[in-house]
């Protein structure tokens, strides 16, 4: 697995757009979650691909000069993400972090109150260091273009 992320390409049109940041509805296809990239993606089929009003709904940020106003239609860059990846990242790595930190306070003090602090303080730590690493990466979804 490269370390370089993926992107897929999407079309929509801008149900907000405020200071650089745009909320877009997204053409849900009929064939949501059969293509090959819908993988990595499940955004359409999470949302019902397929079913009549279906309508996925996302944060994007616009490029500086691009000026859009709700009604547009735009081409937006869609970053791929494993789920299984996702779902280990945002539950299995916080999990470990808080009973490492309750066993390690469970070792050097053996005590409730500090087991429980460094718990929950190894929890927010590592709930930090995801948020961080994720902003490091850039925004999910870059509006293009202006169809």
């Amino acid at each position: 697995m490269s370390e370089t992320p993926e992107f897929h390409t999407e079309t929509g049109r801008v149900a907000e757009a405020y200071r650089g940041r745009a909320i877009v509805e997204l053409d849900v296809p009929p064939d949501a979650g059969s293509r090959p990239e819908c993988a990595r993606c499940g955004l359409c089929a999470s949302m019902g691909g397929g079913r009549a009003g279906a309508v996925a709904e996302l944060r994007a940020v616009v490029p500086a000069g691009l000026q859009l106003a709700p009604g547009d239609r735009v081409e937006l860059r869609l970053r791929l993400a494993s789920p299984g990846r996702a779902a280990v990242l945002l539950l299995g790595l916080p999990l470990a972090a808080f009973v490492g930190g309750v066993l390690g306070a469970w070792q050097l003090w053996k005590s409730e109150a500090a087991m429980i602090g460094c718990g929950f303080g190894a929890l927010v730590a590592a709930y930090l260091a995801l948020y961080l690493v994720d902003r490091s990466r850039g925004p999910r979804a870059v509006v293009t273009r202006k169809l």
